[in-house]
């Protein structure tokens, strides 16, 4: 069963308040257990490397279901959304203050796992994940034409 995005709540605290503008987009009927996932695959990558946890900021979770549900409703994949904005920009809008912003997307890959070993083994997406001033992050995972699209936002507040 797939759920609006009005409905998502993502659990252990992943909580996301969507704009009614993006209401078409849905999420993976099981997003709750895939945005745990990836943050628990996040932070065991982090320790292994000898840095402190990320946590979830609700602020950085809408900036990136705001660009996972673009690609998708939009029908493209990229960094910049369609309206030409980019991750600090969209970050900026939900008025987190930011000195330290990055992005991961991906599409297509069916669970948690294959989406975190697939960005630990592409060299700036690793680097994203394992940014040693990254403090918070937010995640978003959203039903594409080509399977799941994934958005991950990492930063530091100023």
């Amino acid at each position: 069963m797939k759920r609006t995005l009005l409905n998502a709540i993502f659990s252990a605290g992943l909580a996301f308040v969507a704009a009614p503008a993006l209401a078409s987009c849905t999420t993976p009927s099981h997003v709750n257990a895939l945005a745990s996932e990836v943050a628990q695959g996040l932070n065991a990558n982090r320790a292994a490397n000898g840095l402190g946890q990320v946590a979830f900021d609700r602020r950085l979770g809408q900036a990136a279901m705001a660009h996972a549900c673009d690609m998708s409703v939009n029908a493209f994949f990229g960094h910049n959304g369609s309206n030409g904005s980019n991750v600090a920009e969209r970050v900026n809008a939900t008025g987190f203050k930011q000195c330290l912003v990055a992005e991961n997307i991906a599409w297509g890959y069916p669970n948690s796992s294959q989406i975190v070993n697939g960005w630990m083994n592409s060299a700036g997406h690793r680097a994203n994940m394992l940014h040693p001033r990254a403090e918070q992050f937010g995640i978003a995972i959203t039903d594409g034409a080509k399977g799941p699209n994934w958005v991950l936002v990492l930063a530091r507040g100023c």
